[in-house]
């Protein structure tokens, strides 16, 4: 999933943030733009540390989630990352 730009890390924004009472709304094309929000996605949950982080804990307003369980990997078993777009 990892795109040769460079990725950044973005701020994560906490309670009473305005930005996670707002609903989200779905994906209508998985772009450029997209990828590259999903790549800094990862990147920031990977140095906050975390397991898992949505769209709207960094500021945008999306039904995007990523999830990354391999750090609690069990013996030969690989938990891969898992990316949810527009998840019902």
């Amino acid at each position: 999933m990892l795109r040769k730009w460079h990725m950044a890390i973005r701020e994560i924004r906490k309670y009473p943030d305005p930005v996670l009472k707002q609903k989200t709304g779905p994906v209508e094309a998985i772009d450029a733009t997209i990828k590259r929000l999903i790549d800094d996605m990862v990147e920031t949950m990977h140095a906050a540390p975390g397991v898992g982080l949505a769209a709207n804990q960094v500021g945008v307003p999306l039904q995007i989630a990523v999830i990354d369980l391999s750090a609690q990997e069990e013996k030969n078993r690989r938990h891969p990352l898992i990316v949810l777009i527009n998840p019902n």
